[in-house]
């Protein structure tokens, strides 16, 4: 927030556990009339009521306004009519200074402290600063002339560091990291220098998850069990963040399996443990019954289909696409038609699960189209997947998926806020996420975002500009099914915000970042 209007006011006394302003300048505790808040508030930014009364009506707009005009009005009479030392005390003043929760009318605001930083106000002349500072500091001056006050800049500016929060003593599941210095904001640690983003070495994190996760034809864990692979050449295009693992566990269960993707560097691991490396998209194709493709976006789909040396140059009878990628409906629709013009069959599969499900062979497939196609691709579901469902016709994969992305893209944005909340509140990030694992809102999606939000670390699960275009599109979709989505339409804001920030690469838990800058 930039600023607030002028709002009548009165200073008042405040309470012994108020927490004064370590400012050197001078502060008065201020009650403002009409939404029966407080905060201590520089002499600067305040102005006689008396004095200003005429360009404050003029001004006044909306029904708490007016509301506090009339508060501010009948005090003054109450005064006029009665001199009593105690109108120096808030409504809410204790009857017992130690008492910080008065049994009495409950405040709205106990915890307000200083408003730090905020801008001068210009002042017409030095007389008049000098004047309206002597009129709040001498004592022998009328009661109710100093009394009345109006706040003219009201900001709610970045507060002052506090101190570190300490990482819990007990034996948690979670632990913050200890902060060497309290001078700095917490969350300002890690953020702001960009020496201090880590660098993120995707070849690395796929290793170190293959290693804990290796799926084959003649291997069962109980999750996977032993996998027949279908005898149909199969092909993939797009060895990306998901592709890649999604290919891998293809070739280890034993499919033959041809590979592509723009930047072939991409494809050697796969190459090296069996696949064939192609020439172009239509060489996969050609060489290939069923050719799966894993794209970022609508457009990259429609440029390997569309495109030079792409899928329809090599699409025929005989030969099928099963499409992952996550796109509007009209693109699948679209896809599916060109395909099927050229005698060749589509299956659109868009699977829920990011890089590590990927990489162990969770993943969860939502197909639609052509059903015997989808029967074919059983073991490959099976050696990629954990679960896999038919939706019916070309369209429902897309409209399930967009429907469950839109879903976390919300569900993250809200969490990201709440642990911005809680540090800016001063409380354990650590002890947040283990009340949350201990209720019913206990998931696998707060525990993992919330340990890389403690730490400050986003490595590209599902990288931000992927969400953020999801959000899109299942927005888009609302428009077309004449649906409301106000929670959805914010979070998006919320992601494009983040990526107007630099965080597209990041995962899309960085959206937090945007929260506590």
């Amino acid at each position: 927030m930039s600023s607030f209007p002028a709002w009548p006011g009165r200073i008042v006394k405040p309470w012994k556990n108020v927490k004064k302003p370590a400012a050197k300048k001078q502060h008065f505790f201020v009650y403002f009339f009409g939404t029966e808040d407080h905060a201590w508030v520089k002499v600067e930014s305040l102005k006689m009521y008396k004095e200003h009364k005429a360009a404050l009506s003029k001004a006044a707009k909306g029904v708490k306004f007016q509301k506090a005009i009339e508060s501010i009005e009948e005090a003054i009479k109450d005064e006029e009519n009665e001199k009593d030392n105690k109108k120096t005390l808030s409504p809410y003043h204790p009857d017992d200074d130690e008492d910080v929760f008065p049994k009495a009318r409950p405040m709205k605001d106990y915890s307000r402290e200083a408003f730090s930083g905020v801008k001068k106000l210009s002042v017409s002349s030095s007389d008049e600063k000098t004047q309206l500072k002597r009129k709040f500091t001498d004592d022998s001056g009328d009661d109710s002339e100093t009394q009345e006050i109006v706040d003219l800049k009201r900001r709610i500016p970045k507060k002052k560091g506090r101190p570190a929060i300490s990482s819990r003593d007990s034996d948690g599941p979670i632990r913050s990291p200890k902060k060497d210095t309290p001078k700095k904001k917490p969350f300002e640690q890690g953020i702001t220098p960009a020496k201090r983003k880590p660098k993120m070495d995707m070849d690395r994190m796929y290793k170190i998850l293959f290693e804990h996760k290796q799926v084959n034809a003649n291997n069962a864990d109980g999750q996977h069990p032993a996998i027949t692979p279908t005898t149909k050449k199969i092909g993939f295009v797009g060895l990306g963040i998901m592709g890649k693992g999604m290919a891998m566990n293809l070739v280890k269960s034993g499919h033959k399996v041809t590979v592509w993707n723009r930047t072939s560097d991409k494809c050697a691991e796969a190459v090296k443990a069996g696949a064939v490396l192609g020439d172009s998209i239509a060489d996969v194709v050609k060489n290939s019954d069923i050719t799966f493709s894993m794209v970022s976006d609508p457009e990259a789909l429609r440029a390997i289909c569309f495109g030079e040396k792409g899928v329809l140059d090599e699409m025929k009878e005989g030969k099928a696409l099963v499409d992952c990628t996550t796109v509007d409906i009209g693109t699948v629709t679209g896809v599916s038609e060109a395909i099927s013009n050229k005698g060749g069959r589509f299956l659109e599969a868009p699977v829920s699960g990011s890089i590590q499900p990927a990489v162990e062979g969770n993943l969860i497939f939502m197909a639609a189209g052509d059903k015997e196609l989808y029967d074919e691709c059983q073991s490959c579901f099976a050696a990629m997947g954990k679960k896999s469902f038919f939706l019916g016709d070309a369209g429902n994969g897309a409209r399930m998926k967009l429907v469950l992305n839109m879903i976390m893209g919300s569900v993250v944005a809200g969490f990201s806020e709440g642990m911005a909340l809680a540090e800016k509140a001063g409380l354990n990030q650590a002890d947040l996420l283990e009340v949350i694992d201990l209720g019913a809102m206990s998931c696998p999606l707060f525990r993992g975002k919330g340990k890389g939000i403690i730490n400050n670390i986003f490595p590209p699960a599902f990288p931000l500009k992927h969400q953020q275009k999801d959000m899109r599109l299942a927005l888009a979709m609302g428009d077309q099914s004449d649906q409301t989505l106000p929670v959805a339409a914010s979070a998006n804001e919320l992601f494009k915000r983040a990526k107007g920030k630099g965080h597209s690469e990041s995962d899309m838990s960085s959206v937090y970042k945007v929260l506590i800058q």
